[in-house]
């Protein structure tokens, strides 16, 4: 399968920045979702974090295999059918040292529609505001395999938020892109415990992060052929780009530039090029190069696999950006492609779910 193509951009979209749109949605369909993001890499780019929250997890086998559509009432906060989950990856030198994704039930997510904030199961994060600066407090209580124990404590404080500068517009019929927070300081610890709670192991991490939080109410695998997304910081700039590739619509390819606190949005050409092919048989180009009309040009060289399966791929990417002063600047990202339509191959429900763990139980792999 080919994760990237090269059409022009046509899908339903919305992009923007805002700490007040950070909330919960409370779209009650059954195909509808939506998650919280954070990721951060630390300077040497040795180390990186990710961590999600989603309401719906659009890689459950469960929500792929949901019912017909039911009616529900307005008064309903969240139906039976919902499948909220939490995914944390802590990777160093390129490999994941400690994983984890569970899923719970509909009752386990407490949400805000106030004010950015969400609890799933024992994890959770929440935006606060304190004299030094405002950001997210995060944390992450999961269950690893082999009894063991993971908690995280993390403080994701906002250099560079709230960049959208008229009223936020989203598309209730298509797929809404907050970036909440393109820069953040990142600095935490994670915890490992044995399965009589000694402590066996302890990590810090300090690094530079990014949060967006993103929400539909059409079905992720119905909807979505294709997506890739990236993100890197520079000294002075940092640059994000997401390419969708929605089913019978052509591709929509952003670059966001975000430099001076004003978030820049182009639409580029994406050019894909030297294919191989990951252990799960996912094609991926080694070398991408975004460019806009106005010449400004992202380069994105994947050079080490993070996290892979049959529909996803997470990378350590070498990203090379040039602006209109025509100064290369280069650095360490995050890279990621998605080929959502496996999701729908019933066959493949069982290996899904041996690294998913269920209901506070860590997963099998």
């Amino acid at each position: 399968m080919s994760v990237l193509t090269n059409k022009r951009s046509q899908a339903k979209v919305s992009i923007f920045s805002s700490t007040l749109a950070d909330v919960w949605h409370g779209d009650i369909r059954p195909s509808s979702y939506e998650w919280w993001y954070f990721d951060a890499m630390s300077e040497d780019g040795t180390e990186a974090v990710v961590i999600w929250f989603l309401d719906n997890s659009v890689f459950s086998p469960r929500y792929n295999r949901r019912l017909r559509p039911r009616r529900v009432s307005a008064g309903d906060r969240i139906s039976e059918d919902r499948f909220p989950a939490v995914f944390f990856a802590y990777y160093r030198k390129g490999k994941p040292v400690y994983r984890a994704f569970s899923e719970f039930t509909a009752t386990a997510i407490d949400a805000d529609r106030i004010s950015p904030a969400c609890r799933i199961g024992e994890s959770s994060f929440r935006f606060d505001s304190a004299p030094y600066g405002s950001g997210y407090t995060i944390h992450i209580k999961l269950l690893l395999s082999r009894g063991r124990a993971l908690e995280g404590k993390f403080e994701w404080l906002s250099v560079e938020s709230n960049l959208s500068d008229d009223t936020v517009e989203e598309d209730h019929g298509g797929h809404n892109w907050n970036v909440v927070a393109s820069r953040s300081d990142v600095s935490g610890r994670i915890s490992i415990f044995d399965r009589r709670g000694s402590s066996i192991d302890l990590r810090h991490f300090r690094g530079t992060g990014y949060h967006d939080h993103e929400s539909d109410s059409r079905s992720f695998a119905d909807t979505m052929s294709e997506k890739a997304w990236g993100r890197v910081h520079f000294a002075d700039t940092t640059a994000v780009f997401q390419m969708f590739s929605e089913i019978g619509c052509d591709d929509y390819s952003k670059l966001l530039v975000v430099k001076d606190g004003r978030m820049s949005e182009r639409t580029v050409r994406l050019d894909a090029q030297n294919f191989v092919r990951d252990k799960f048989g996912i094609k991926y180009p080694s070398r991408i190069t975004l460019t806009s009309d106005d010449n400004i040009r992202l380069r994105v060289k994947p050079f080490q696999v993070l996290d892979s399966n049959f529909y996803s791929l997470r990378f350590a990417s070498e990203m090379t950006l040039t602006l209109r002063d025509g100064k290369p600047r280069k650095a360490i990202g995050i890279s990621e492609l998605t080929a959502p339509r496996t999701l729908k191959y019933r066959w493949l429900d069982w290996l899904t779910d041996m690294r998913i763990g269920k209901n506070g139980k860590g997963a099998i792999l």
